[in-house]
């Protein structure tokens, strides 16, 4: 077993090893036929083949674990010890809390490999190297009389058993083999004198003027150990069990496996029948009728767990919740633009500053685009990474263009009112604002042009495959294969500190904002009140900013919160900037198409000194 963990290693083959902790006599409070403690560590779903090495009793014990667990064929798979007796199974039928029935059931097609030549396999002419009567050079005997020999001492006292085992050719020949390695070490100490005296110095024993003999080994003398081994390792004779040779790490040479397997007979009774033969130039011959489609009646079992990787997008049902609502609010927008350009004489309009009303329109069309890229079914990596970097431009002028525009205009409100005085040394045009949200729409181009160049140089501007934490891991199908969930999220070395400065100074144009938001608060018009509005839009655009932020940062691998979080957010804000700034005088030209109430003062310490429309009052309200 340790050589075969050795082959598997060098093979590439993964596995796992339990060593079972053995209470035969039920001292831990377990009864009598639970002899494994720790039974329920032999089995873990990332295993499907198992290779049983222990005593028939505790083989039993296993399998009736591996019943009561489900482990069967075509999920799993057992390879046992050929050496077990026949119905091995069926033995101690009341033991182990399950049936012969079911232990059967649990291995049937589980398989056996065993050395050929194997006794039921001999050529019984074959006259072997071994068995000699007299001198070396007298007769080998055959196989049959062989086995002649074997009957005869079987039935002699104090044996007097009828059934010899199928191994025991391979332990007559093993016989042989220690008793040719012992007889030519002891020549060779014979005929080497210098290499007798190294074998009594290894064994600190003096000198003396005879050969070392065999009588004075102990097991710390190496010289001894090693040249038995050499002759161990120059084996080569034909014995009962065909020709005996070794290779280099002492495993018999064998080119020929017979293969078995369990299976039913028509009586339904598990019997460990042959299928094939293997060589060792890697090809399986199927014998006895059999073939790949009777060994494997439900497909070729897996030789490790197969997984299979699902790659989930954001859920279908909200994806066109989420493209309907954008295309709504992209539509509304254009309606609003329109509407603004119609109406752009009217008094009403004109106090709220029309030409910055388009930059805010233009923002709201982009943070509805962003929305509709946010949700697409991105299930490859090249497109994830386009998504999440589309995502972050269109948001970050959107937001620029719709926000920066309300924010300065909350800016000119705050500037007149708290510095009457400066009325008349300044005029804050719409055109100076607008120079104002250019600056800021080219701060956010600067940072997301040095950040993809950065990234993308260095190679890591993607997106990243990671598990979806929304769904678990299943199983599926007879043999097991297991599902894996994953989504794509945006990152790359620099990613969370570009977003931290990014939206970080988002948040801070929020924190000017409610600071202007509560410094106006007592600003009104009646008929425009676009202070009111614009306050009322920054305080709930404050309050979605933040947890569309806390959502980038805890909720990156739940695809679809997430994308619900960050879109709804996008969506509640947009949508309530655009009713603010534009249903709120569509609504107010509806009431007063002339404009008449638009400066009918409800404090008489609010009203402006001129009220010609040419001396700034109209765009300072808006």
């Amino acid at each position: 077993m340790d050589e075969l963990k050795v082959l598997l290693n060098d093979n590439s083959i993964e596995y796992s090893e339990t060593e079972l902790v053995i209470d035969e006599a039920g001292v831990n409070g377990g009864p009598p036929n639970s002899t494994i403690v720790n039974l329920d560590s032999v089995f873990d779903e990332s295993s499907r083949i198992f290779i049983i090495s222990t005593y028939e009793p505790l083989a039993r014990e296993i399998i009736c674990e591996a019943y009561r667990k489900g482990y069967r064929y075509p999920r799993h798979l057992f390879f046992m010890i050929p050496w077990y007796v026949n119905g091995w199974w069926r033995f101690e039928a009341d033991s182990y809390g399950c049936t012969v029935a079911e232990r059967e059931d649990t291995l049937e097609y589980s398989m056996t490999v065993m050395n050929l030549p194997f006794a039921a396999y001999l050529n019984m002419s074959t006259t072997t190297d071994t068995g000699h009567e007299g001198t070396d050079n007298g007769r080998g005997m055959t196989v049959r009389e062989y086995f002649d020999k074997v009957e005869e001492y079987l039935e002699r006292p104090p044996l007097n058993v009828t059934l010899y085992d199928d191994v025991a050719p391979v332990c007559y020949d093993a016989m042989w083999t220690l008793a040719l390695a012992l007889n030519n070490t002891i020549t060779e100490f014979e005929t080497n004198i210098s290499l007798s005296d190294l074998a009594y110095e290894a064994g600190n024993m003096p000198n003396r003027n005879e050969t070392f003999r065999m009588e004075n080994f102990t097991y710390q003398n190496d010289v001894v150990m090693e040249t038995m081994f050499k002759h161990l390792e120059d084996t080569d004779f034909l014995g009962v069990s065909g020709d005996v040779t070794f290779n280099e790490v002492g495993i018999r040479r064998v080119t020929q496996y017979l293969i078995l397997q369990f299976r039913k007979n028509s009586s339904k009774r598990i019997v460990n029948e042959e299928i094939g033969v293997w060589s060792t130039n890697a090809s399986l011959v199927y014998t006895k009728n059999s073939t790949e489609e009777t060994t494997w009646p439900f497909g070729i079992p897996y030789d490790g767990v197969s997984v299979v990787i699902v790659i989930n997008t954001v859920h279908a049902s909200l994806t066109s919740i989420m493209i309907i609502f954008s295309t709504v609010g992209i539509l509304f927008s254009v309606a609003c633009l329109v509407f603004n350009f119609y109406f752009r004489n009217q008094t009403l309009i004109r106090l709220s500053s029309p030409n910055l009303n388009y930059l805010i329109g233009s923002g709201a069309i982009l943070l509805y685009l962003a929305i509709i890229v946010t949700v697409l079914p991105a299930d490859t990596a090249v497109f994830s990474s386009v998504v999440c970097n589309l995502r972050v431009w269109l948001t970050g002028f959107g937001y620029s263009l719709c926000y920066g525009t309300i924010l300065v205009k909350m800016w000119r409100v705050y500037y007149i009112f708290s510095n009457p005085s400066t009325l008349k040394k300044a005029n804050l045009h719409d055109w100076m604002l607008a120079i104002m949200v250019l600056c800021f729409v080219i701060l956010d181009l600067v940072m997301l042009v040095i950040f993809s160049l950065v990234e993308g140089l260095r190679g890591n501007l993607r997106a990243e495959r990671v598990l979806d934490k929304e769904a678990s891991s299943t199983t599926t199908g007879e043999q097991g294969r297991i599902k894996e969930f994953y989504v794509y999220v945006c990152d790359s070395l620099a990613w969370d500190i570009f977003l931290g400065i990014f939206y970080g100074y988002k948040a801070f144009l929020q924190i000017c904002g409610l600071f202007l938001a509560f410094a106006t608060r007592k600003v009104k018009v009646k008929g425009l009140d676009d202070a009111k509005w614009i306050a009322g839009t920054i305080y709930i655009t404050s309050i979605v900013l933040a947890i569309t932020i806390l959502a980038l940062y805890t909720l990156n691998d739940f695809v679809n919160r997430h994308t619900a979080v960050f879109t709804g957010g996008l969506l509640i804000g947009t949508t309530f900037i655009m009713a603010f700034v534009f249903a709120s005088k569509m609504y107010a030209l509806y009431k007063d198409p002339e404009g008449k109430s638009v400066f009918d003062r409800t404090r008489p310490s609010d009203r402006p000194q001129a009220s010609n429309p040419s001396d700034g009052v109209e765009r300072v309200v808006g």
